[in-house]
């Protein structure tokens, strides 16, 4: 069989398949409107959590065997950025593929991927 016939059949196949999308940087409006009224599950460092994010800036993070921490979430520029009375602020470039959510730490270009879910 000539390698032009073998070829050609394989190509036809892959022709059909996706190819995989790299992570987009998200905007401020898409990170407003993604992560409104919704919530995140991942892991953080080596610990599991599901953070939620209310219209009004309200926002809780639960991290696994822990006591539910509140506190105030909002987009500045096209970071995401939160303040914890424990902690003071954080902000944060995201990326999105698909249905996940990429946190980068801007100091250190750290990247924990997370999964959004529709609701609260």
């Amino acid at each position: 069989m000539r390698p032009a016939l073998v070829w050609f059949p394989a190509a036809l196949l892959l022709a059909g398949v996706p190819a995989a999308a790299d992570p987009v940087k998200m905007t401020g409006a898409e990170i407003q409107a993604a992560l409104t009224g919704n919530r995140v599950e991942g892991v953080w460092g080596s610990t599991s959590y599901v953070s939620s994010f209310d219209a009004h800036g309200g926002t809780v993070y639960t991290a696994e065997g822990r006591a539910p921490s509140h506190g105030r979430w909002s987009v500045k520029g096209d970071q995401y950025c939160s303040v914890w009375e424990q902690s003071g602020e954080s902000c944060y470039e995201l990326e999105r593929d698909g249905d996940t959510i990429i946190w980068i730490v801007p100091e250190t270009g750290s990247r924990y991927p997370s999964r959004l879910v529709k609701g609260q």
